[in-house]
């Protein structure tokens, strides 16, 4: 708990700094210019949401291991892991399929986005970032189905047109060495400019080992998350092995390769038309978590990990800016995705590997369309994504070969979803009342198959559909003395996907999980009202208050499929669950966000979130709510220098504010819940010359052993982090 102490002090004892020292510099611009979070430029102080902007420069500068590792490093986003491979965002308490993921305007979201954690955050290569927006609550009206929590958007570079004659060569390249997990990542990237065409080519290549944790155990809990023992296969037979260095946790490295190639014409300056096309794969990743787990005294698995992630991302981009009397802009994305994912897993001693693998193949396109007129800012558009997934189980005998089909994860099928948008903002008063306000109508068409060779014939085929309207207002008020108020009244909703109406799984209960075609879409009602105060002319103070009433809320229940309670499966008798909609839950909550400069070189920046959430149906602890957490930063940067001294903090999570849907992960906690921990971290870097700088940092300085809340790994020890760095 001390160690939980020492940020929170800090924050103290620098605000009484800061309050000192208000003479010693002049007006800094505080104003953060644009922010697309709208799918448009515009002024982040216009807009109702409390949006966090993660710029190129910061991610840089936090050298993160991966992109899910800049949000969470951000202290802005609570992110969980359940293998080193991985990084789960949660938005105002909501996460997975409930989190809208969006790379350059098209949503990553798909048919099987699952519930419990998503790992698809780190298929987006960190180093080719622009910036990453996370927009803070339901945000359905412009971005359609899953974004009840908000929505994290990625936006990659873009290429650089010369701004004469003459070709413009612009080249990046570093290396980077973590010592946690020798951990090595390549990168480089070039980019070819003449007068109307672009290119920008980008590769990032890592290989990371093993995951070395915190030696400074909690003084409650020693040994907490010690990789004890690991599994290997000698001699055709599994050996349960003593791991010479428990701090190491066996088995939780790979390798990850990720590839971003833009083509940019700009027959005008008004026109421009951009191909993007970008490539993620990685090796098998394994799941350490699983592999953590025994039963009797023995592993459950000898093996369990995923397959390649692969995510295959194309699109076209037209944008045109020349003025009519319909649009200032115009933006068009058709776009393709191909992702293929796979889960393998064979018990400790068992000869069967049970290989389930998905490929899913999405189309879309985004039309979006903005118009200025008379202080009345008009943005309308519609969104159509189809999602074709093809599912695949087979058995296969490690010794012999022998290949058995065996029942998919999912049934065969398509989901579709379609939207139209319009939303409208006021600006009144030069600015000082901006009002806000939209509306969406959308619809979703799911068809699946399941396999008849494994289920009943009232279960071969499954077609459902679904209509939501969603609307939001909101209003921002820009008062004197540098006052801004801000309300906000949003909906939002998801849509059932084929991974809530189609997944077949035995539970850890022993029942079955069949589907409910009568599946309706989830709600949300989201509250939001924030005060932001300027200190003066060199910082800001910014407290948020949101409150979400979830209602329709799709969870499993027990379940007659054909007046039956039971169904007979693989040769067993099952009682049958599906998900249903019956569950009401409340998520309330504040956030407060911190910046000052203390002189033009000295910053202090500071993040801190609060989250509650209630299972109102069941009056339970809601799932997916993370503890208070967040992050003290001073910022020193002048002229070729910049160092950064940061702590990183999460409080207790108790027993008793566990949900018992066993989402949170209590297994992987201690018998208490997850303990508080703050870790202390250093970054600086310097330039030597135009082209060559160096960067070092400390994570974890004090090599604390910790495990964040619904985690499944626990987090890197002690960590020297270097890179080196040429342009």
């Amino acid at each position: 708990m001390k160690k939980l102490y020492l940020p929170l002090l800090a924050w103290a004892c620098l605000a009484q700094l800061f309050a000192q020292s208000q003479d010693t510099i002049s007006s800094i611009n505080l104003e953060e210019v644009v922010v697309s979070g709208n799918k448009i430029v515009e002024a982040k102080s216009d807009i109702p949401h409390k949006i966090d902007v993660i710029l190129d420069k910061q991610i840089r500068q936090l050298n993160p291991q991966t992109t899910a590792d800049a949000l969470a490093n951000s202290g802005e986003v609570f992110v969980q892991k359940s293998q080193q491979g991985g990084g789960s965002p949660v938005l105002r308490g909501f996460e997975a399929n409930r989190v809208l993921l969006v790379v350059d305007g098209v949503r990553m979201n798909n048919a099987i986005y699952r519930a419990g954690h998503l790992q698809n955050s780190i298929t987006t290569d960190p180093y080719m970032m622009e910036r990453i927006e996370v927009l803070q609550g339901a945000g359905s009206v412009v971005y359609g189905t899953d974004a009840i929590g908000g929505v994290v958007s990625f936006i990659t570079r873009k290429p650089s047109l010369s701004s004469d004659s003459t070709l413009a060569v612009k080249t990046n390249a570093f290396f980077r060495y973590a010592s946690a997990n020798h951990g090595m990542t390549g990168h480089a990237d070039l980019n070819l400019g003449g007068r109307r065409w672009a290119s920008l080519t980008g590769i990032t290549a890592s290989d990371f080992g093993d995951l070395r944790s915190g030696r400074n155990d909690m003084m409650d809990y020693p040994n907490f998350g010690d990789a004890n023992y690991y599994v290997k296969r000698i001699d055709g037979e599994d050996r349960i092995l003593t791991n010479p260095d428990p701090n190491v946790q066996k088995q939780s490295g790979y390798q990850q390769l990720d590839v971003l190639q833009k083509i940019l014409f700009a027959p005008s300056d008004k026109q421009t038309h951009t191909l993007n096309f970008q490539l993620s794969t990685s090796s098998d990743v394994p799941r350490y978590d699983r592999l953590q787990t025994f039963s009797n005294g023995q592993p459950r698995f000898a093996e369990w990990y995923y397959g390649p992630q692969e995510r295959m991302f194309l699109s076209y981009e037209y944008l045109n800016k020349q003025q009519s009397w319909w649009a200032d802009q115009i933006r068009f994305t058709p776009a393709m995705q191909m992702i293929e994912e796979s889960r393998h897993d064979r018990g400790f001693n068992k000869e069967e590997r049970n290989n389930l693998t998905e490929d899913l193949k999405i189309y879309s396109g985004n039309l979006d369309i903005f118009k200025q007129v008379k202080g009345h800012e008009i943005r309308y558009g519609l969104e159509v994504v189809h999602n074709d997934l093809n599912s695949t189980g087979i058995a296969e005998n490690i010794n012999t070969g022998q290949r058995t089909p065996i029942v998919s994860r999912y049934p065969d099928g398509t989901f579709t979803t379609a939207g139209v948008f319009f939303s409208h903002r006021w600006e009144l008063l030069d600015k000082k009342i901006i009002i806000s306000d939209g509306l969406r109508f959308s619809s979703a068409r799911l068809d699946v198959n399941f396999d008849k060779n494994f289920f009943e014939t009232e279960l071969a085929h499954v077609r459902q559909t679904a209509n939501s309207q969603n609307l939001h207002f909101g209003v921002v008020g820009n008062l004197n003395g540098g006052l801004r108020l801000n309300v906000l009244l949003s909906t939002g909703f998801r849509n059932p996907n084929i991974d809530d109406l189609g997944k077949t799984f035995e539970t850890n209960g022993g029942d079955l999980m069949v589907a409910n075609p009568d599946l309706r879409p989830e709600q949300v009602f989201y509250r939001e009202a924030g005060i932001t105060q300027k200190i003066g002319t060199f910082g800001s103070l910014q407290v948020t208050a949101y409150l979400s009433t979830l209602t329709d809320a799709i969870v499993p229940r027990p379940y007659q499929l054909g007046g039956q309670d039971s169904i007979d499966f693989m040769g067993q008798r099952f009682r049958t669950l599906a998900n249903v909609n019956i569950g009401k839950a409340r998520v309330w909550g504040l956030s407060a966000n911190v910046q000052y400069w203390v002189t033009t070189c000295l910053k202090f920046k500071g993040t801190i979130t609060y989250t509650e959430g209630r299972d109102i149906t069941n009056d339970v602890p809601l799932d997916h709510i993370p503890p208070l957490y967040g992050r003290a930063m001073l910022s020193y940067e002048k002229g070729k220098l910049f160092a950064d001294a940061y702590a990183l903090f999460n409080a207790w999570k108790k027993l008793e504010d566990y949900s018992p849907s066993g989402e949170d992960n209590l297994n992987a906690a201690t018998p208490e819940g997850m303990p508080a921990w703050g870790t202390w971290n250093l970054k600086a870097g310097y330039r030597f010359t135009k082209h060559l700088s160096l960067q070092a940092g400390v994570e974890n300085l004090f090599d604390l052993n910790y495990r964040t809340f619904a985690s499944g790994i626990n987090a890197p020890g002690r960590n020297f982090v270097v890179s080196v760095h040429w342009n």
